[in-house]
């Protein structure tokens, strides 16, 4: 698999996931840079080698983290992903999920109608 791919494969993961959390709501994308290299220092020499991609999905009129998480968790079970949900710790809610070397985390907070899924590829050389 390319970075290309995996960065297209975990794109649609979240977005299918966010929506599947919040009936009637399709979730948008907050953050995708691009490839980067976490191991480079700050001056950008080195391969690309895995992206990074936050999805945001929500209904501004309900404040239901522990569903929207539960939903998310049992979304991403659904399509092969192995999951642990953490305890709630001051109001958050969240979860993680791995598959294939693919890292997620959702989170979900008590006072915020929004949720949060995060995620990262692989590390794949280009």
């Amino acid at each position: 698999m390319t970075l290309t791919e995996a960065r297209d494969f975990l794109r649609a993961e979240l977005l299918t996931v966010a929506a599947a959390a919040v009936p009637g709501f399709e979730g948008i994308v907050a953050h995708d840079v691009g490839p980067v290299d976490p191991g480079v220092m700050s001056d950008g020499s080195g391969p690309d080698t895995v992206c990074s991609i936050t999805v945001e999905n929500g209904n501004p009129s309900v404040v239901d983290p522990a569903g929207q998480v539960a939903a998310a968790v049992a979304a991403l079970a659904a399509r092969g992903w192995q999951t642990t949900a953490a305890p709630v710790e001051n109001g958050h809610h969240r979860a993680t999920a791995q598959y294939n070397g693919f890292q997620v985390t959702v989170h979900g907070w008590d006072d915020d109608w929004r949720l949060t899924l995060s995620g990262e590829t692989p590390s794949i050389p280009e």
